[in-house]
């Protein structure tokens, strides 16, 4: 089993735990899972599987956010909804996509029949780089590598956990630690440009290098 679909088959088992001994269905969409059967009454569809940069943890990983709908028919969907709500709250690898986060045609596209949500799943995938990387033409001045450490923060000045940074001018990535610190490999250019992505929204942001560590503000 790919590592896309074991994380979507732990997300499925604790949702099914939160609202056992009712079942919950994962919607493929294929023509025979059209109509929900009687006794599913939480179905589960698969919306979007994004890129959402590199990073190295023990080696290099392709960090991807796998997006699903979550879904409640019948009766109950209100007391389902609580309950999915409450198991996806107490697992921190998850996180429900809030409003504002999603364009209404998403939400409409994804959640046809009852209430729902839209939930993030984290996929890292770890490859292996070539070792022997093809020789390059050079133009211009070659630009010097650095390590550059930083720290993201939001408008009120507090680091930003969990975000993904990459330099443009580095096929590296680092994902900020719980007080936003971060450290990425980068030429020696005074200005930098950087991926930074948070909670899944990806922004491109600018920033000096003269004076270090540099500041990241996500506004």
């Amino acid at each position: 089993m790919g590592h896309v679909r074991s994380s979507l088959s732990d997300l499925l088992g604790v949702l099914s735990d939160a609202v056992a001994p009712q079942h919950v269905r994962f919607d493929d969409g294929s023509p025979t899972a059209v109509v929900p059967p009687p006794d599913a009454p939480v179905t589960v569809r698969a919306v979007t599987l994004n890129r959402v940069g590199r990073s190295r943890r023990e080696g290099p990983v392709l960090d991807l956010e796998l997006r699903v709908a979550v879904e409640c028919h019948g009766p109950e969907q209100l007391d389902n909804m609580e309950q999915l709500l409450l198991a996806v709250e107490l697992h921190s690898q998850y996180s429900v996509v809030s409003n504002g986060e999603f364009r209404p045609e998403e939400y409409s596209g994804a959640i046809q029949q009852g209430l729902g949500f839209l939930v993030r799943i984290p996929v890292s995938l770890r490859f292996e780089e070539p070792s022997d990387l093809p020789a390059q033409p050079v133009t211009g001045k070659p630009a010097a590598g650095r390590r550059i450490r930083g720290r993201l923060v939001d408008a009120h000045n507090k680091g930003i956990p969990d975000a993904y940074i990459h330099a443009h001018s580095s096929a590296t990535a680092a994902v900020s630690d719980a007080t936003g610190h971060f450290e990425v490999l980068a030429s020696a250019d005074e200005l930098q440009h950087f991926a930074v992505a948070v909670d899944g929204t990806e922004r491109e942001v600018s920033a000096s290098i003269r004076r270090l560590p540099v500041t990241i503000r996500w506004l």
